[in-house]
């Protein structure tokens, strides 16, 4: 009985050491999250390099001098933010000569 109660409690103070620690917990599992992210990462750029590029081949028309593809294709126009309030057309405002829409440019 004498040697099984300091094994005990040395295992109790190792477990409460261990365990009772809440910052070592709390880093143990920050640590943990940064490394799944790393992985996701990997993962993800691992799946978009292993993405099939598509191959044309192009035949040149010497009459023409031009490039063409004879296979049917879409082509992709990024055209980015666009300001459709630049692209309505502006009223013109026609003057005359009465005192209500002249303007005063004398």
């Amino acid at each position: 009985m004498m040697k099984v109660k300091p094994v005990f409690l040395y295992i109790l103070g190792v477990g409460l050491l261990i365990f009772g620690n809440r910052d070592l917990w709390d880093e143990l599992q920050e640590e943990r999250a940064e490394i799944q992210k790393q992985q996701d990462l990997l993962k993800i750029q691992k799946e978009v390099l292993n993405q099939q590029f598509d191959s044309q081949k192009l035949q040149y028309d010497s009459v023409t001098k031009k490039w063409k593809n004879p296979e049917f294709y879409f082509q992709v126009v990024n055209v980015g933010k666009i300001n459709f309030k630049a692209l309505k057309k502006g009223k013109t405002k026609v003057e005359t000569d009465t005192d209500e829409d002249a303007t005063d440019s004398q």
